[in-house]
């Protein structure tokens, strides 16, 4: 299926999330002058419009980018979290927010190397004009009109042994669940010092799907090493305990090696995030 643009999503409290992470593991892995190499399996266009129709349509950017943008300047924002905000106000002061693939073009340097991949026809190539005129210091960026899973396995493990991946599909299909679990096994297994990043989505229908998936990754993790670092941190804007929960509430990122603090760092942003617009969702 191929109907999903993230254009109607861009800014919602999930990209907060996700994003928050991906910042956190970029700035761990250039603390270090060594190259490295990022994958994003599920690229979309990179670089979204605020005031485009569709994202006004649904509004979600109004309530959690844009909030917390304010509740940024606040003395009990956790530091990291004000940083990443900080880098996002160069975008959302021009009404733009910048998706994955941007950020590490941002984030990374002239040694390190980008690796991209999209199926969406019309997303592909919205991804190709916005990575157009690269500035001195960008990473190499290859980008692959392909499916991702199969990307990924190919592709790994990379020349510059480090490395990180950003696998965060729509999961519109019930497929993506399953290859979501196998993809990251596979790859995990002969790329095991790369840093792994899965975003999956908190569906009350799906709860059974989502932990078979986790479990199955952790566990084989694990067999593999049984000190692995692994995070796994959740935003519910909803409380799950509630009767008639919406389709959606909340997300979490699952990270294998974890850089150190990331646990702490991402589980004290998401409850500040929590707090600050959970109430904007509870009085729909």
């Amino acid at each position: 299926m191929l109907s999903y643009q993230h254009i109607f999503h861009a800014g919602n409290h999930a990209d907060l999330l996700k994003h928050f992470v991906l910042y956190q593991v970029l700035c761990s892995l250039n603390k270090k002058d060594k190259p490295y190499t990022f994958f994003d399996t599920h690229s979309g266009s990179a670089l979204y419009d605020l005031l485009d129709g569709r994202s006004l349509k649904t509004g979600e950017a109004k309530k959690a980018v844009f909030p917390i943008l304010a509740a940024g300047v606040k003395e009990n924002c956790p530091p990291p979290l004000r940083a990443f905000l900080d880098f996002l106000r160069d975008y959302t002061s021009r009404n733009f927010y910048p998706g994955s693939p941007e950020i590490a073009r941002a984030m990374m340097r002239a040694q390190d190397f980008l690796v991209l991949s999209e199926r969406h026809p019309q997303e592909i190539e919205a991804l190709r004009e916005n990575m157009r005129g690269q500035k001195t210091g960008s990473p190499s960026i290859q980008i692959h009109y392909r499916d991702g899973w199969e990307m990924l396995r190919a592709l790994t493990p990379p020349a510059t042994s480090r490395g990180a991946v950003l696998i965060d599909p729509s999961y519109e299909e019930t497929s993506d669940y399953v290859d979501a679990s196998r993809t990251i096994c596979a790859v995990h297994k002969k790329w095991s010092n790369g840093i792994i990043m899965l975003w999956y989505p908190l569906l009350a229908h799906r709860s059974s799907d989502i932990s078979a998936m986790l479990g199955e990754i952790c566990g084989e993790a694990r067999s593999q090493n049984a000190n692995i670092e692994i995070s796994d941190t959740r935003l519910e804007v909803y409380d799950s305990r509630e009767k008639n929960l919406p389709r959606l509430y909340g997300s979490g990122m699952l990270v294998l090696n974890s850089p150190w603090g990331l646990r702490e760092a991402a589980g004290q942003s998401a409850e500040f995030i929590r707090n600050e617009i959970s109430g904007l969702f509870q009085s729909e």
